[in-house]
């Protein structure tokens, strides 16, 4: 026989069942008409060329010096195929949050790169880039669209939303990514490499007179000259281009070099390109690998060099840097390689 005293707990746990199932219909009508379809994007304005932006993107190995996630989680485990960047290059990871996975499905050089992720759930969104240039350098957008399973409505739903989650991730994703490739940039060095014999040669030349500083849109001003010329004429280059030192006066703040490019042999030429001769010679040589805006240092480094290697540079001669790789090569100017020799007795 039971006892009345049972009744009122009964009466409540009978409401209480009553009101978890009302509330389970009412989540579930809920979750139903939230809208499945989702595109997050956030952008950055990285004061780099899109192709260096592009290139650190694309390369999957890259992602550990910047990724948000590795980050917050140390203990990131990643694992890579041989192939990591282009098409069809891929990586997982394990880590304290699951595991994923994420392959490169499309890319237009320097403008947009589309993943798709998989992180073992029943939708695989796609993660994408874009890469527009812009005066102040790339403005960088990094998304995600794709479209959410029942499940994973309800998932997000008590997460707070997915919006919600990624957004933060993907703003400090961005600005480690800015911080990353500004100091790769940043990277340069200088190596002495000693005396050199130099076999010289012909060469397609302007000069001009201008201050220090505006030596390099002088350059930019000239090489375009000779090349033009030598395509109308049909005359190949038979080098790297160079400039050749004339004077240097820091007192004054002016310069007087020669915009060059080697050919085969003597060109008989007419108007503003002219024809000359570097001899062979005997030379300090040293490379300076990165942005010329470090060529004061690496010009101060070369002539440091031959010094402790005892050296004498020929009082009178002309030193002279040839562009190994430049910014006709590769926009990334951590890359780009000068060679500076100096003619020594």
């Amino acid at each position: 026989m039971i006892s009345n005293s049972k009744f009122p707990i009964l009466k409540y746990l009978k409401y209480f069942i009553f009101f978890l199932l009302a509330a389970v219909i009412v989540l579930a009508i809920y979750g139903a008409i939230l809208e499945s379809k989702y595109d997050i994007k956030r952008s950055r304005i990285i004061k780099a060329p899109a192709e260096v932006v592009f290139e650190n993107i694309n390369e999957f190995k890259n992602w550990e010096n910047w990724s948000p996630w590795f980050e917050t989680d140390p203990t990131m485990v990643t694992s890579y195929p041989d192939t990591t960047s282009g098409v069809g290059a891929s990586y997982s990871w394990k880590g304290k949050s699951g595991s994923g996975f994420m392959k490169t499905v499309s890319l237009i050089p320097n403008k947009e790169i589309v993943h798709q992720i998989n992180f073992g759930k029943s939708s695989t969104p796609e993660v994408y880039w874009k890469f527009n240039e812009v005066d102040e350098g790339t403005e960088v957008v990094w998304g995600m669209r794709g479209e959410n399973s029942f499940t994973e409505k309800f998932y997000w739903l008590f997460k707070g939303g997915i919006e919600k989650n990624t957004i933060p991730v993907y703003d400090r994703g961005l600005e480690l990514l800015e911080k990353h490739i500004l100091t790769e940039l940043e990277k340069h060095s200088f190596e002495a490499i000693g005396a050199v014999d130099y076999g010289g040669g012909f060469y397609l030349y302007q000069t001009i007179s201008c201050q220090i500083q505006e030596i390099e849109q002088k350059m930019n001003e000239m090489f375009p000259v000779i090349v033009e010329y030598m395509a109308k004429n049909n005359i190949e280059a038979s080098g790297k281009h160079f400039t050749l030192n004339h004077k240097w006066d820091e007192q004054n703040n002016t310069a007087m070099f020669s915009a060059c490019i080697p050919v085969k042999e003597r060109v008989i030429t007419t108007g503003d390109v002219l024809t000359g001769y570097l001899k062979p010679q005997k030379t300090f040589k040293t490379i300076f690998k990165g942005d010329y805006k470090f060529a004061n240092e690496a010009w101060e480094a070369a002539y440091n060099g031959l010094v402790a290697q005892g050296f004498t540079e020929i009082v009178g001669a002309e030193p002279f840097e040839i562009y190994t790789i430049g910014p006709t090569d590769t926009k990334n100017s951590a890359k780009w390689v000068t060679e500076i020799y100096i003619p020594i007795k």
